[in-house]
């Protein structure tokens, strides 16, 4: 039945599995502007007192759109001016006819019951600020104000509008892995920084805390842990004060983890600071929106973007599966302190939820407002599955900075086409330092530019190639790419696991085993299944001189699909720590052969290429 199920389902998504192609920014000219949009979130009862400012970008925009949404249970009657011009539409009403209202002229909506993004605003290029009324069916009215955020705010802007030259060395003074580590590309890439000495965190809990500690500098005990009261005192006594906190992943879930963050973001939320929160919509279940639009709604400095890939370019049936399917699968977590030693970014494989955090849920059952995971519910959003995974973990302030300024392209992309700002661009000159650089992947919109990226490391490595990954599809290019590095005598050592208990693991378990069917005589590959936690780390190591820490597995969805970042790393001291990680896996793994058991139904329908690009 569970595998009848799923092939039910993949067949609604099978049809968007091939891209017809569209135009994108860089297709466009850059020199076209993006369109900048945000989501603003209005309650019944209205922002926190000294809270009233919502900030909207106009950064290198030549669109600016506001949505309204609406958390009040019954309608919101919003009046409003701006200094400048305005344009007021309903995105969901055809019949309506959208309006332009002039500098200081007055404009009335009604926001419906829990309005889900139905009116914009859009503000003119000259248009610095608008207030607005809100009248709530049966609260007091409230008054909040929207603020051009560049100019509002000119350190913040100073920062998001980082554009970094990166002075790229001679490629004929270089070795093959140190040409691809510098080469010029299409993939979004920061220059090289310094690693330090950062912090690597396979251990569930040490990582979780290491963000408590960003946040409160203090930690919370193993006891507290182990009591699971989301609702336990939290100690700011020593918590830094914070200019910024950035957080992007998959999802964040209202459980003991993603309830205890955000009471550490509310803290700094009230205190001024700047926090940005970027997630995917679709994986977004009514008690995880609930505590993240409550606290956006209470604090518009902490602003939400819900990830949904929604582009008007792809035509006919593409759009509304891919807006379902494409997911927003960047993984990092930043803190930018007044005190620059206090400065802290993690990033690789990790969600922010219980799953990532324990062997076995914690029983929220008297908090309704929070997740109680059930287990017996593994084909439902609401599983519970333990992973292993993998962190690393930046504390040198400008290493931060670096990599925070970068992840700013991204959040103010082009919200059409999702392609990020600009973020550097290359120059001679410079001398190979090593180091490391980080990169985002938006594959539909930069060419599938990460794919080359890897397609040339496999390419360049001589000698060995070694990476632990919990899904294994390879797209065709990698594919080709693999296979020249075994014919060259390339060793390759992959560490995957088999047993995967996830809503989709039927499918990317079944594609797992056939990758160990088609690849076991050329790969050493090594199964990795331990009985209390499923294997999540992506890291991937080149000779022994290069690696990569990422949020990519070696799937299709990952390379054509999903948003993916990470840091590639040329630093012998580091990429040794980090080879010893992935070597630790391999020593607790079990080597595997051809022999695979795979239902027939699904492996004949995982043989057509038009269903494994969706996995």
């Amino acid at each position: 039945m569970r595998v009848l199920l799923a092939v039910f389902c993949l067949i609604a998504l099978a049809g968007c599995a091939a891209d017809r192609g569209f135009q994108t920014m860089s297709a466009q000219g850059e020199g076209a502007g993006r369109h900048a949009h945000a989501r603003l979130y209005l309650s019944a009862s209205g922002p926190a007192a000294g809270a009233m400012s919502f900030r909207f970008s106009g950064l290198d925009a030549s669109r600016r759109s506001i949505a309204l949404y609406s958390i009040a249970n019954g309608e919101l009657t919003i009046e409003g001016t701006c200094d400048g011009p305005v344009l007021v539409s309903h995105e969901t009403n055809p019949d309506f006819v959208a309006r332009r209202y002039a500098a200081g002229e007055g404009f009335a909506e009604t926001l419906a019951h829990r309005s889900r993004g139905d009116v914009w605003l859009e503000p003119a290029a000259e248009t610095r600020r608008c207030t607005l009324s809100v009248t709530p069916q049966r609260a007091p009215a409230y008054a909040i104000t929207l603020e051009r955020e560049d100019l509002a705010d000119p350190a913040l802007a100073l920062f998001d509008a980082r554009r970094d030259t990166c002075r790229l060395p001679d490629p004929a003074r270089l070795s093959p892995l140190e040409r691809v580590f510098y080469a010029p590309r299409s993939l979004s890439m920061s220059c090289e920084m310094a690693t330090g000495t950062p912090r690597l965190l396979g251990d569930a809990i040490e990582a979780f805390n290491a963000k408590v500690e960003a946040l409160t500098g203090s930690r919370i005990s193993q006891a507290a842990l182990d009591a699971g009261d989301p609702t336990a005192p939290i100690d700011f006594s020593r918590a830094p004060k914070l200019d910024y906190i950035w957080l992007s992943y998959l999802n964040l879930r209202a459980d003991y983890s993603g309830y205890m963050i955000s009471r550490m973001l509310e803290y700094h939320a009230a205190r001024g600071t700047t926090v940005r929160i970027l997630l995917t919509d679709m994986l977004m279940l009514p008690l995880d929106r609930a505590l993240l639009e409550n606290l956006a709604a209470r604090y518009p400095n902490l602003q939400l973007q819900m990830f949904r890939w929604e582009s008007d370019r792809a035509p006919g049936f593409d759009n509304p599966l891919h807006s379902i399917h494409r997911d927003q699968h960047i993984k990092v977590f930043a803190t930018l302190a007044r005190d620059p030693s206090r400065s802290r970014l993690l990033m690789g494989g990790r969600n922010l939820h219980d799953p990532f955090v324990f062997d076995t849920p914690r029983d929220l059952s008297a908090f309704p407002f929070l997740r109680n995971y059930d287990a017996r519910k593994q084909l439902t959003l609401s599983f519970f599955v333990a992973y292993e995974d993998f962190e690393i973990e930046f504390s040198g302030d400008a290493t931060v900075r670096n990599i925070a300024a970068h992840m700013a392209s991204f959040w103010h992309r082009d919200h059409d086409s999702q392609l990020p700002r600009t973020f550097s661009e290359n120059a001679p000159g410079g001398v190979a330092r090593g180091g490391m650089r980080h990169f985002i992947s938006v594959p539909y919109a930069d060419g599938h530019a990460q794919q080359d990226l890897f397609v040339e490391l496999i390419d360049a490595a001589r000698e060995s190639i070694v990476f632990t990954a919990p899904f294994l599809n390879l797209p065709t290019a990698l594919d080709a790419a693999f296979r020249r590095a075994q014919a060259r005598g390339v060793e390759v050592r992959v560490i995957a696991r088999m047993d995967i208990e996830e809503p989709a693991g039927v499918f990317s378990a079944s594609l797992n085993r056939l990758f160990f069917e088609e690849y076991a005589n050329l790969y050493d590959i090594i199964g990795y299944d331990p009985s209390q936690r499923s294997l999540h780390t992506k890291i991937y190591v080149f000779d022994r001189q290069l690696a990569v820490v990422t949020s990519t597995n070696v799937n299709q969805r990952s390379f054509l699909h999903d948003t993916e970042d990470g840091v590639m790393i040329l630093d012998p001291a580091l990429v040794a720590r980090l080879e010893q990680v992935v070597a630790a896996y391999a020593t607790r793994g079990v080597a595997q052969g051809t022999a695979v058991k795979v239902p027939l139904v699904l492996r004949a329908l995982l043989l057509i290429p038009g269903v494994r690009r969706i996995f």
